[in-house]
């Protein structure tokens, strides 16, 4: 008889150590699936939607080209603006709207890869668009028109996934004020 009662304790130890694992299981399980859930949502929030539309300032001076781009506010214009010269940033697939001007003299910027060839002059702005394409790094061809090369008018046009283009755009030096020359 002992050995029949040891027996039945054994069979219930081993069904309640069963019960308990199945149980330890089903919340690991429900806690994967939540942990799982929750990152997908998470990364859903964070991404920012595709850029598709960019308003951006070339300003000729020095023998360089200086590429105004709006900040976070995503308004051209305003105290949040960055600043880069030499290559040019824009998001993949999207319309971007150039307003070209010089301080100094008349500039040249060519971009063959989407057709661009316009000009940036003192006292004067013209605007263009162009359209970007696929990600992809382009040639960006700059002269001025005194008859001599100067190679920091030479550069890259960069094209970019908009997570890319953003983070890009937020580690170059913030714009200067509308009374530098510059702007």
């Amino acid at each position: 008889m002992n050995s029949t009662l040891k027996s039945t304790k054994s069979r219930y130890a081993v069904r309640e150590m069963a019960a308990n694992l199945r149980s330890t299981f089903a919340v690991a399980a429900a806690l994967i699936a939540a942990g799982v859930a929750f990152s997908i949502g998470w990364r859903g929030l964070r991404e920012e939607p595709a850029l598709t539309h960019l308003d951006v300032k070339v300003v000729g001076l020095d023998y360089h080209l200086y590429f105004h781009y709006p900040g976070t506010d995503a308004v051209l214009g305003t105290s949040d603006d960055r600043l880069g010269s030499r290559n040019f940033f824009a998001p993949a697939n999207a319309s971007v709207d150039l307003n070209l001007t010089s301080r100094d003299f008349v500039y040249l910027v060519e971009i063959p890869e989407v057709g661009l060839y316009e000009v940036a002059a003192p006292g004067l702005e013209f605007k263009t668009r162009i359209e970007t394409g696929d990600s992809g790094v382009h040639s960006l061809l700059g002269s001025q028109m005194c008859g001599y090369d100067h190679p920091e008018l030479i550069g890259d046009f960069v094209v970019q996934r908009s997570a890319d283009f953003r983070r890009t755009v937020r580690k170059l030096s913030p714009a200067p004020l509308p009374a530098n020359r510059t702007q």
